[in-house]
């Protein structure tokens, strides 16, 4: 199947509506961090880690129609049709096993039952995304205005009723996104459920359940274990922290597009993948390199009481910046996986195949997360999470990198990764040197650095203002055929 998708076009609109999102998100826990009590946002970071185990099956239908549907086959009306059915139930037990946990936290029953709305939004709302993703990766920039446009007014409205209120907002906005995108993906919809599609795929259910499993448990592992162990106020610092090192890891949405035109024909060049290395250095190392060195000021946007957690970020940075990069090599490694393009291939064919293989990397890299969380964190309270979310990254990388070295030109990568290096050094003098705690300052700060780091790259490297100007020209020719 040929794909049109425009691989840096649409990643730089998923990035750019990810980043949006993260300064909506940012703007959200600021609101809430500065009206909630510090223990209330202890439990919101922990009421999502929770949510999190519950969407162990989140992926069991998206897994297969992103990849069937990238290919051609319509399966979009029995997609979000089984997804919000499987959800119904994990929706109950939720509500039933918060009786227990609401109480072990200090926590009102109602912000838990709220909570269990999001279940079927998260699950529904999958299967919408993987249809969009594999055809109109574009149209999911639009869920940032949808979901974090609303949320803000919305919690604003709702505040006087805690923390309650505040999810009451997420949940009313994620419903909102979910009716734009039957929208969009209505015109997919085949005539009737594809039961033969449903019938093969759940016969090999079994792999996005092992994915989606030790995925979401492996997202929410260091944050449940640090408001466990420690405590909800502990797990509101490194929440934070979280919450910053997000605008590195929406990073990975640039690679998204390149993962669909990947699989979509199922070959890939090196000059295709050191493109898109280069392509994510661009956003990936300033954003190291700045919030490292303004660590302190962003805390301080959440509230003084939260700078003594300033001291993990560059940790948090770090492992999102790894985790960006894995994303190039696991889509790339997944891309180009044949196997499954029979309906019925069978479970041996699958078990050899390199999909199996991406699962395994997770269940090799989650235990160590675990286990050197029960060990850090005891002794480096979230010093020692951060440090074992790093570790666990970097295994990650190690692996999947050794696994597409082939697609690799590891000479051109280190020499761009080099280049947006010394871009970032006139931006680090300026943040040295004109950083003032206030936080309108450090955002106008931001703006400014980030302004002098594309200034001085699309001075000294040629095949950055090559990217930028594609960049550019694709975007008005998308702009132009909008306003014919």
């Amino acid at each position: 199947m040929h794909s049109r998708i425009r691989v840096r076009l649409s990643g730089f609109i998923l990035f750019a509506s990810n980043i949006a999102s993260f300064l909506f998100g940012f703007i959200f826990i600021v609101l809430i961090s500065r009206n909630l009590s510090q223990h209330d946002l202890g439990v919101w970071f922990y009421v999502g880690s929770i949510i999190t185990y519950f969407e162990f099956f989140v992926k069991v239908v998206p897994y297969w129609a992103v990849r069937d549907f990238a290919r051609g086959r319509n399966i979009a009306r029995t997609a979000i049709t089984i997804s919000s059915i499987i959800s119904m139930p994990l929706m109950i037990i939720f509500v039933g096993s918060s009786l227990w946990i609401s109480t072990y936290v200090e926590a009102n029953i109602m912000v838990f039952v709220v909570a269990s709305l999001l279940i079927p939004a998260y699950y529904v709302s999958a299967s919408i995304s993987s249809i969009l993703y594999a055809k109109y990766p574009h149209q999911v920039g639009w869920r940032v205005p949808i979901i974090d446009g609303l949320k803000i007014p919305l919690a604003l409205t709702l505040l006087p009723h805690g923390l309650a209120g505040v999810l009451s907002a997420v949940v009313i906005a994620n419903f909102f996104y979910i009716l734009y995108g039957l929208y969009i993906v209505k015109r997919e919809f085949e005539k009737k459920l594809d039961y033969e599609w449903l019938k093969n795929r759940f016969k090999h259910a079994w792999l996005p359940i092992m994915q989606s499993g030790i995925s979401y448990v492996n997202a929410a592992s260091d944050s449940f274990l640090v408001g466990t162990l420690l405590s909800p106020t502990q797990l509101s610092l490194y929440g934070v922290g979280t919450t910053i090192s997000n605008a590195v890891r929406s990073s990975s949405q640039l690679v998204l597009p390149f993962s669909m035109k990947v699989l979509a024909k199922t070959t890939v060049s090196k000059e295709e993948v050191s493109s898109m290395i280069k392509f994510l250095t661009i956003f990936t190392m300033p954003m190291l390199v700045g919030g490292t060195l303004i660590s302190k000021n962003l805390y301080n946007i959440f509230g003084p009481a939260y700078i003594d957690g300033a001291g993990i970020l560059w940790i948090l940075l770090l492992s999102a910046v790894i985790t960006s990069y894995t994303s190039i090599f696991s889509g790339t490694i997944s891309g180009i996986e044949k196997s499954d393009y029979d309906l019925s291939v069978s479970f041996k064919k699958l078990l050899r195949s390199r999909l199996f293989t991406i699962i395994l990397v997770d269940y090799l890299t989650t235990p160590l997360l675990i286990v050197s969380s029960l060990i850090l964190i005891p002794t480096l309270n979230i010093t020692g999470a951060a440090f074992s979310r790093l570790v666990s990254s970097l295994l990650s990388l190690v692996i999947f990198l050794s696994l597409c070295l082939q697609y690799i030109d590891v000479r051109k990568s280190l020499a761009s990764i080099g280049k947006t290096a010394i871009a970032c050094i006139p931006m680090s003098a300026y943040l040295l040197f004109f950083t003032y705690p206030r936080a309108s300052t450090t955002i106008i700060n931001i703006f400014a650095g980030a302004t002098i780091y594309f200034a001085t790259l699309y001075l000294i490297d040629k095949e950055s203002r090559y990217l930028v100007k594609g960049i550019i020209r694709e975007l008005a020719e998308k702009v132009l055929s909008i306003l014919e």
